[in-house]
Parts: structure tokens; sequence; C-alpha cells
């Protein structure tokens, strides 16, 4: 029995996506700060002394999804037949972002084993390690291979992309086509 995915009109879609990833930045930043609140109990002089260990991915996966929150939204706004860049132009700055967000990523790597042999926190590490693979799943969601959630009666999937992402038959994402369009693909 083939699934079927629940449609959304286009227009409708895309304000979803461009707020939904925008609401996720705050969401997780949030969550950030009172976890950290919580879990240092620090009520004194510093409450919330960042931990660099656990802010940096945090920046990272935030710069990313603002990265798609606006993505969406110029998407939107070409729908709505308003001022917005055309797909070349988006296609030659998100070239340039996926290699930038690659180095943000892969800077982060040499700094969590440090933090580990300087004995940081247990609890700032793992939280650190939550948020670069949540930044690393966004960047493989935009710029690779489409991971976005799919449903399928109201029902969350959560394995299909995951399938997909392993077996190589997942589909390239809109940015990503908008990118090979502009490199000549």
């Amino acid at each position: 029995m083939e699934k079927k995915l629940k449609k959304r009109p286009v227009e409708k879609e895309l304000k979803f996506l461009a707020d939904f990833e925008l609401c996720g930045v705050l969401m997780f930043a949030g969550l950030y700060f009172a976890t950290k609140f919580v879990m240092d109990m620090d009520l004194g002089e510093k409450p919330f002394k960042l931990n660099w260990i656990s802010f940096y991915p945090l920046l990272v996966f935030s710069v990313i999804v603002m990265e798609g929150s606006f993505y969406w939204r110029n998407k939107l706004k070409q729908v709505r037949r308003q001022k917005a860049l055309s797909n070349m132009e988006i296609g030659r700055i998100y070239h340039k972002l996926r290699w930038v967000n690659v180095i943000l990523l892969t800077a982060y790597l040499p700094a969590m084993v440090l933090a580990a042999l300087a004995g940081e926190d247990l609890s700032g590490r793992i939280a650190g390690i939550f948020l670069y693979f949540m930044a690393v799943i966004e960047q493989i969601n935009y710029f690779h291979v489409r991971l976005s959630y799919e449903t399928v009666n109201g029902t969350l999937l959560v394995i299909e992309p995951l399938k997909k992402l392993f077996t190589g038959t997942g589909k390239r994402p809109h940015l990503r086509k908008d990118i090979d369009a502009y490199l000549g693909r």
C-alpha cells in the first residue's frame, strides 16, 4: 500500500517553513538558557555565564536554521510575486554559505577534543554534541539530502528520511537545486 503524504498549498507551506525555522531558533535558544540555568543552579554571581563548548554549536545551528528561514521567506515572496532574489542569486549566495557552514562545523571538532582533554563539564560537552549533531542534520537537510519531516495520515515519519539518507535515495533539497543551477550542473 502506497503511503500518502499530507500536502498543504504551496504558499501556506512556504510560510509555515519560514516561520517554523525562525520559531525553532528561538525555541532552542530558550531551551538552552533554561536548561543551563536549571543545570547550573547558579543563582548567584553568574547565572547565565556562557559555556562556549555548548553555546558555539547552538550558534552554528541557529545560523544554519536562520539561513533556511531566509530561503523559505524568499521563496514565499517569489510565489506571491513580490520583490525577491532570483534563484541564481540565491544559488550564488548559498553556494558560499554552504562552505562557511562547513568551516564553522569543522572548527568545533578540535574545540570539543580540547574541552574533553581540559576536563570541561560533562553536561556542557553532552549538550554541545547534541547541538552539533542538530546543526549537522540541518546542514545535510538544506544542502545535500532532504530530511524534512514527512507525515502520513497525521503521523510523523522519522525513520523514512533517515533510510533515504543512508541508502542514497533521498531527494535533493530545493536549495541544493538552486545552487546546482547557479553552478551550471
